[in-house]
């Protein structure tokens, strides 16, 4: 046989191959993970009875009949009852008849779809997404959910148990945003002696939770933090902080009424990747929209080099003249981790060993190439008609800052009232973390010590020209340390003695992404609350073919960390809440059940590395509110 007919042979068998395999793997029996629906048994009521409602809805929609007729069964009873009169009811396909479906599938083939839906459950697994849990709350080809019935229920009650409302859903996503969520309502972190308490005037909000893309549960990185103290004289520094702006942030800034436009007066980038930052133009052209040119201050914005000419580019590149006033505030020189290193073979830093501990000072990128090298060279000049004002401050680091951790950078970004700090993070690209500590507030009057002595010299204070005798008790207040007040009577009140001891401020760490957050061990050190990334973990059952070291070192080469890493620092620094965020896309963040017990699932595993109570640590959830209590409240954290 000649040698092009053998080639041609070979050729036609390649391509009888490859449409087998793809057809295959694309046909809707094969990519159902079970039977648990479509195969359902609808000759037996019990069967129905014990169906979901989500499962009903799936099941008439493969049994014929009028158009309108599946929207007006709204009711689980109603769905029974139409099932149980139809005359024809299917019946689950053996492993022959299953056989035979993949032979015509296969002659069939079925087209590729090109998207992935975050909520397809019957996605093929490979891609990504968690399959979907059976009703014991596990996977439904989980060994556990099979072998442990009574464990898995266990588990399922005690969701129910801590979210009622799960259990009249059935199945079903919980409805509502923000204050509607029943998480905002039930979660232990919550709670205040048993009581669900929201009024602080310091709270966090998360406004995107997820990492890399948004997705129909998630929206990408940002976190607002809103500051309403009214000892702060300088109201400049109040308002709403930003902490990152990742893609469709001016979406879901307008879902919320928790974040006010007109009240954001400052934004901080921890890094330039595009889940932290494409949403940063789009959401200054949403606030420009009602933005007072003349009365407003301008917004504040701080990051990274490079930060102000791309947003100057981005911006002028647009024509976006409705920007509101602004100023960029470059933090520059930010290393690279000692972990990472540059690889001249693959020109880009890599993480390569965990152990380094020498920061690099005054840092040169290798990277001739990247925005940081070639942004300052570019002549584009500030104008005030795309909204950018002078006085844009660079923030270089002091490596002997008395807060620094192992000789890491540490950055003063803000020294009023209320400081910002900022230190490096591990990540593959240089990456910041900031802390914000409130100033010390004064102590409290003894009003037992003091009161007294005032009611028994109110006639003398009038007469000493205190038109309401009682404001000697604010004057006492306000004594400085070792000052006293003597009364006409002849009592000296020192102010050691009529004031409590001074009140220490709050404590608040938020990381960027980031393998590893201990040059920020001495700045976060008693942090009220811990924003800490957990981008992916090894969550048994659903991760059938890695372990938790491998998923681990994956998630670590990528510059990320897991829940139990995230734990770890909060136990380093004695956080007193934790709160993960930037999850991978295929954790969903709906209120369903089985969103919700996956990332109970996560929570439980920081919980057990940090050693904190179920009140300590939360998986963020797309505008979840945290109030941040003062340290001498009735919250017992």
């Amino acid at each position: 046989m000649s040698r092009w007919r053998i080639q041609k042979k070979l050729f036609l068998c390649l391509i009888i191959l490859v449409s087998y395999s793809d057809s295959f793997y694309y046909a809707p029996q094969c990519r159902s993970p079970s039977w648990s629906i479509s195969a359902t048994s609808l000759g037996s009521a019990n069967d129905l009875e014990s169906m979901t409602v989500k499962e009903l809805r799936s099941l008439l929609q493969s049994v014929p009949m009028e158009r309108g007729m599946l929207s007006k069964l709204k009711r689980k009873q109603d769905m029974i009852d139409f099932l149980k009169q139809q005359e024809t009811m299917e019946q689950p396909p053996q492993k022959e008849q299953l056989k035979d479906s993949r032979k015509t599938q296969s002659e069939y083939p079925q087209p590729k779809s090109k998207s992935i839906d975050n909520n397809d459950t019957q996605a093929p697994t490979r891609i990504g997404n968690m399959p979907p849990l059976a009703k014991n709350g596990f996977p439904e080809n989980s060994d556990k959910g099979r072998s442990h019935p009574k464990k898995s229920n266990h588990w399922r009650e005690s969701l129910y148990k801590q979210y009622p409302p799960l259990r009249d859903l059935d199945g079903d996503p919980a409805p509502g945003l923000a204050e509607d969520d029943i998480r905002q309502m039930y979660h232990p972190i919550m709670k205040n002696n048993g009581v669900n308490v929201t009024n602080s005037d310091m709270e966090i909000i998360t406004i995107g939770t997820a990492s890399c893309i948004p997705g129909t549960t998630r929206g990408v990185s940002c976190t607002a933090l809103r500051l309403q103290m009214n000892d702060i004289s300088n109201k400049e520094e109040l308002g709403t902080w930003l902490f990152d702006a990742g893609e469709c942030t001016q979406l879901q800034a307008q879902r919320t009424t928790r974040v006010r436009l007109g009240k954001i007066s400052k934004i901080f980038v921890t890094h330039n990747h595009g889940d932290h930052t494409f949403g940063l133009p789009g959401i200054l052209c949403l606030m420009g929209q009602n933005w007072d040119h003349d009365n407003d201050p301008p917004i504040d914005i701080y990051g990274p080099a490079g930060l102000r000419m791309w947003l100057r580019v981005a911006i002028r590149y647009s024509v976006s003249r409705i920007i509101p006033p602004y100023r960029v505030h470059e933090l520059h020189d930010v290393p690279y981790s000692p972990s990472w290193r540059y690889d001249p073979r693959f020109q880009r830093y890599r993480y390569l060993r965990s152990d380094r501990q020498e920061w690099r000072k005054h840092f040169i990128d290798e990277e001739k190439d990247s925005w940081t090298s070639q942004s300052r060279l570019m002549p584009l000049e500030i104008s005030r008609r795309f909204g950018e004002l002078q006085g844009g401050r660079d923030i270089y680091p002091d490596y002997n800052h008395p807060l620094s951790t192992n000789g890491a950078p540490v950055w003063e970004v803000l020294n009023g009232e209320i400081k910002v700090y900022a230190a490096p993070m591990s990540h593959t690209i240089p990456c910041l973390g900031f802390v914000v500590k409130e100033k010390d507030r004064k102590g409290r009057l003894r009003n037992d010590v003091v009161e007294p002595i005032v009611r028994r010299n109110i006639d003398a204070l009038r007469e000493a020209g205190f038109r309401n005798p009682m404001k000697a008790m604010a004057v006492i207040k306000n004594l400085e340390e070792g000052a006293s007040f003597t009364f006409p009577d002849g009592t000296v009140v020192h102010q050691h003695e009529a004031v409590e001891p001074p009140r220490p401020g709050r404590k608040v760490v938020i990381c960027g992404d980031t393998a590893d957050a201990s040059a920020l061990t001495n700045l976060g050190k008693g942090a009220d609350v811990l924003v800490h990334e957990a981008t992916n973990t090894y969550i048994e059952f659903f991760d059938v073919k890695k372990t938790a070291a491998s998923i681990q070192k994956e998630t670590t080469s990528h510059g990320h960390s897991t829940p139990q890493m995230a734990a770890q620092f909060a136990k380093a620094i004695s956080a007193k809440k934790l709160v993960l965020n930037h999850f991978s896309p295929r954790y969903k963040g709906d209120a369903q059940f089985d969103s919700i017990s996956i990332m109970t699932m996560v929570e439980r595993l920081a919980q057990k590395a940090a050693g904190m109570a179920p009140d300590e640590v939360v998986a963020a959830w797309d505008f979840m509110l945290l109030p941040i209590h003062s340290r001498d409240s009735k919250d017992p954290k």
